[in-house]
């Protein structure tokens, strides 16, 4: 059991540092492709990398026909929906912004947790996820301050909380769900669906030059986004962050979000220039040690 959470720690680790730099990746990958051709095309790579991996595994663990439904409806959640508002949103809003937003999610999940999942948060979990809480808004708040609150557009803010609440309910019902697949079956699902989903919108929206290939072949900036997206925050952050929630409570496997701004603060100073301000590095300290004081009672139950 103890070998267990380690390894789920490990793993929540490196998908919190995959989704903190894909937010300046998103951000300035925006500015070469749309939203909805950076969307099918991320959809149609990642589809196509799982497509054999699914046919081996579904092979050897066949989904059953009353668990298809409630697959497809998490893969809507997890991907097309969720994955929909949030680039749309980066279109009219801040990276910082989006970033303040996103750090919400661990109060909903560990929230819809103790409603939803009888999932217990002791009082050593409050404190260290308010301190963690703490560290987030330090960390975020300055470069917003200096711009003023929301400069971003609202419509654009708006847009990247609701992906926030699709992303919550999704962890709540995958852990709820409690399928007894490899995490590669419902991760691939859902980006199927993401794929059959954003086809029509993205045809309609930007046309068939979509279809090109050379398109994005042709600009190094989108392809290495797109890459980026597909093969880390896709395919591979995915199926782990499934993984470690399987390994451990929701509560606990999300205050792991809270290390992304950590990993995206050096990423987003060097590449988009924004400024790694003093009080974004004492917030990050609060963040760790948030983190920190939420597995104490955890170790305590081990030994």
């Amino acid at each position: 059991m103890k070998n267990q959470r380690k390894v789920a720690f490990l793993v929540l680790t490196f998908v919190s540092l995959i989704w903190g730099v894909a937010s300046p990746v998103i951000k300035y990958t925006l500015n070469y492709l749309p939203a909805y051709s950076f969307l099918y095309w991320r959809f149609l790579i990642s589809s196509l990398i799982f497509l054999p991996f699914f046919f081996y595994f579904s092979k050897k663990n066949p989904v059953k026909k009353q668990d298809w439904l409630k697959m497809i409806f998490l893969g809507f959640l997890s991907t097309p929906l969720n994955l929909i508002l949030l680039f749309l949103g980066y279109e009219k809003t801040t990276s910082m912004d989006g970033v303040l937003i996103s750090a919400t999610t661990p109060i909903f999940i560990t929230l819809g947790g103790a409603l939803f999942l009888n999932e217990k948060v002791s009082k050593i979990e409050r404190w260290g996820l308010l301190i963690a809480s703490l560290g987030t808004i330090i960390s975020v708040s300055q470069p917003i301050l200096e711009k003023g609150l929301f400069s971003g557009s609202l419509y654009g803010n708006f847009l990247v909380f609701v992906s926030v609440i699709a992303w919550v309910f999704y962890t709540l019902c995958a852990k709820k769900s409690n399928f007894k697949y490899p995490p590669l079956i419902p991760t691939a699902i859902g980006f199927f669906v993401g794929l059959i989903t954003v086809l029509p919108i993205a045809f309609i929206k930007e046309g068939p030059l979509i279809f090109n290939p050379s398109v994005l072949v042709a600009n190094p900036n989108a392809f290495a986004g797109v890459l980026y997206m597909t093969v880390l925050s896709s395919v591979i952050a995915y199926t782990l962050y499934l993984y470690g929630v399987s390994l451990i409570e929701a509560s606990e496997a999300t205050l792991f979000a809270y290390l992304q701004p950590i990993f995206a603060a050096p990423v987003a100073s060097w590449w988009l220039g924004e400024k790694m301000t003093l009080p974004f590095l004492i917030g990050a300290f609060f963040i760790a040690l948030g983190v920190v004081l939420s597995q104490i009672k955890t170790k305590r139950a081990e030994n």
